[in-house]
């Protein structure tokens, strides 16, 4: 027996010609497809959204809060009925002053403009616009509901003073907490200081966190973040999650764009747990298309892990901690390893530490690595690795192929009191021809 359709209708809820998008049918019970969520445009306002009464009150989710491959979805919204929604739409809202960057969190879904540079230095201590939350990990962003979806226009104007701080079990910082199919454009972020202890943070200047949908546009263009002075402390006894950049610590898809950073960031690792770190003078671990960006940010990693039993690896890049795609940006800055990080390896680039999946094409790494006492240490001029765990998430999207082609490995390095170390000009994994695994394959390609 076929399932009984029904009819969703889309209503613009403004007085236009225009003609609605074309009513899709659902079946009964069932959730609408993220593919199937309209976006129109009007002239000087952004879309906000669909909502299930023309006052938007109750805003309509589409798809479900885990993706495709892992149905079935743990919680989405069922269609029961016909039903008609109608569209949000948000006008640019203006900002002057310190108090109105501050209620942006009371509608993270609007449109803001900077009109002038905005002073944070006597606001006191920054709490992030936006957040992620634990269930979000393999949500769509359309599900990050707590997150900051809106656009922020800079128009090349500084948020000057921003300072973070305090002890967090679980926090994501920088001016946002977390940016769900959102956009900030042509900002200077100055002068900001962070520091944070705890086991699981995601530390940025613009964002913790930023996750992109299929079909939909999350995007940090013209940034600047200008003398960032971070200090990152790891939880001693529990077992970590560590992200820390010059611009943004964890991306899952979206657009880095011309981009640059420069400051200091020094992360203190100490005692027995395991867990990961990530570290980039631009991004952390990051899963983006990121194009004319530069970093100069000097990382220092401090480890007191001689006595600890728990394993931890370190991802550290000039540009990134973890990437996937990069092109025609450049790292500058340095990266200093020092102390011993126990069980575990310190895998450093000078451009990204650890390469997923995808094309590093046109840039260059300038980054000076020096590194004195940890255990096991890879390095490589452009990327400290090949990672295969995570070229399975890119076989699973149907990409075959992982090249790095016309980079330019400029910097230095120098090692000692290292027990195993493995070095490399370009890749300090060397060429691997191909990784295969349950019938799927990624194939390797250097040409520099």
């Amino acid at each position: 027996m076929n399932p009984e359709m029904l009819k969703v209708q889309f209503d613009l809820n403004y007085n236009t010609s225009e003609e609605a998008p074309q009513p899709v049918f659902v079946a009964k019970d069932k959730e609408m497809a993220l593919a199937q969520k309209p976006i129109p445009q009007r002239t000087g306002y952004r879309f906000a959204g669909w909502y299930k009464d023309r006052e938007c009150t109750e805003e309509w989710l589409f798809g479900a809060k885990t993706p495709e491959f892992m149905k079935p979805p743990v919680e989405w919204m069922s269609v029961t009925q016909d039903m008609t929604l109608y569209a949000r739409w948000a006008a640019p809202v203006h900002i002057r002053t310190a108090e109105e960057l501050d209620a942006v969190r009371k509608d993270l879904y609007g449109w803001y403009v900077l009109d002038n540079d905005i002073e944070l230095s006597s606001f006191g201590a920054w709490q992030p616009v936006g957040r992620y939350e634990p269930d979000y990990e393999f949500a769509d962003a359309e599900w990050w509901v707590h997150a900051f979806k809106g656009r922020l226009d800079g128009n090349g104007h500084a948020i000057k003073g921003m300072r973070i701080e305090g002890v967090h079990p679980f926090y994501q910082c920088g001016l946002f907490g977390a940016i769900a199919n959102g956009e900030v454009h042509d900002l200077v972020i100055d002068k900001p200081v962070i520091n944070v202890k705890g086991a699981v943070l995601y530390v940025g200047t613009v964002s913790g966190m930023m996750r992109q949908d299929r079909g939909r546009h999350c995007i940090l263009e013209g940034i600047c973040a200008n003398d960032l002075q971070a200090c990152v402390e790891i939880d001693r006894e529990a077992q970590s999650y560590i992200s820390v950049a010059g611009l943004i610590a964890g991306v899952w898809d979206g657009d880095i764009q011309n981009c640059k950073t420069n400051g200091k960031i020094t992360i203190k690792a100490a005692g027995q747990a395991g867990g990961m770190l990530f570290a980039g003078g631009l991004a952390g671990e990051s899963y983006s298309q990121t194009d004319d960006c530069c970093a100069d940010v000097h990382i220092e990693v401090e480890y007191d892990r001689k006595e600890a039993e728990g394993e931890q690896t370190s991802y550290i890049g000039g540009l990134q901690g973890g990437s996937t795609y990069i092109k025609n940006s450049t790292a500058g800055g340095s990266i200093t390893i020092s102390g011993d990080n126990g069980k575990g390896q310190v895998v450093t680039g000078g451009l990204a530490g650890s390469e997923r999946y995808g094309i590093v094409s046109g840039n260059t790494a300038r980054t000076s690595i020096q590194a004195d006492g940890p255990r096991k240490l890879q390095t490589g001029g452009i990327i400290g690795e090949y990672n295969f765990q995570y070229a399975v998430f890119g076989m699973m999207q149907g990409i075959t192929e992982t090249v790095l082609k016309a980079n330019r490995a400029e910097g230095s390095f120098h090692a000692e009191n290292v027990e195993k170390l493995t070095e490399a000009n370009v890749c300090g994994s060397g060429e691997v021809p191909f990784f295969e695994y349950n019938g799927m394959k990624m194939t390797y390609v250097i040409e520099n």
